[in-house]
């Protein structure tokens, strides 16, 4: 039997500048569901919550909350002080009981809860300078041309901020240091090409104005922001899929909680919806240690 999930306060308003309420936030959720629930499934995630809206305070969650209802699901991770019970997202009510918890963003672990210790994605995070959304795009085909020369198929969308994120399926046959290798080995790649455009600097003031590889997102206990995960953001943006030939296009603030919903249609969304299908790859040698 499917949970039935209450909205309590559903008038509040979690996005204020933008009259978005914790009801029209859950159906939100609900009209996304079925594209987003395939890249929460089994993992570990952690969670950003602004019980008071965005204009409120905000706070990174990890623990499931011992009030949780008996029917969410979590998996347990030692962690250096205590084990952490992570929640698992699966179906359309967890993920409503999320929004009913004022969860704002969705931040899923590369792993699944069957096999900790094998990732079984590869995320490239690119970082741009403020307000710099063009030389993401331009570093994003970059690196598109490199993967496409390693053979290896990937995935684009924005971050729901000023950055965008490449992501590889890949076979659960590599351990994390193997994955955080692979990625340092890409990003020096794309840096080799471009010295003048990419850095792997992570603090701001090294960076001499070049958009950041990071390679870290793909370390043990990192995590991703989900495809239509929203951001705890005044404008209410969205993680979003787009394709390749339409990143020149693409205008990252068009993303949110309030026109999503229309544009699941689009090719970006086609392409992440036609990859649940794929088998997943392995990471090409030249990456591997």
């Amino acid at each position: 039997m499917t949970p039935t999930v209450e909205v309590t306060n559903p008038d509040k308003l979690l996005w204020p500048a933008l009259e978005i309420t914790k009801r029209r936030y859950v159906d939100y959720l609900d009209a996304v569901h079925e594209r987003m629930l395939p890249w929460l499934r089994d993992r570990p995630l952690s969670l950003v919550r602004a019980p008071d809206g965005v204009t409120g305070e905000r706070y990174y969650q990890k623990d499931t909350p011992k009030y949780a209802p008996s029917w969410i699901k979590t998996v347990t991770i030692p962690a250096a002080r205590r084990d952490v019970a992570y929640t698992v997202c699966n179906d359309a009510a967890t993920l409503a009981w999320l929004g009913n918890q004022a969860a704002l963003e969705f931040h899923p672990a590369p792993v699944r809860r069957d096999a900790i210790e094998r990732p079984d994605t590869l995320t490239v995070d690119i970082d741009p300078p403020d307000d710099a959304f063009e030389a993401a795009v331009e570093v994003a085909l970059l690196v598109l041309e490199v993967t496409d020369d390693l053979g290896l198929r990937t995935l684009v969308k924005t971050t729901g901020g000023k950055g965008l994120h490449i992501v590889a399926p890949i076979q659960r046959r590599v351990s994390a240091d193997d994955l955080r290798h692979a990625a340092n080995r890409l990003t020096e790649i794309v840096q080799e090409r471009r010295p003048d455009l990419v850095t792997a600097e992570f603090r701001k003031a090294d960076r001499g104005g070049k958009v950041m590889l990071d390679p870290s997102r793909n370390s043990t206990g990192a995590t991703v922001v989900a495809p239509y995960s929203p951001r705890a953001r005044d404008e209410a943006t969205v993680s979003f899929p787009v394709v390749p030939n339409e990143l020149k296009a693409t205008d990252p603030a068009a993303f949110t909680v309030a026109t999503v919903p229309n544009l699941l249609d689009r090719n970006g969304p086609k392409a992440w919806r036609e990859a649940e299908r794929e088998s997943p790859q392995r990471i090409p040698r030249a990456l591997l240690p």
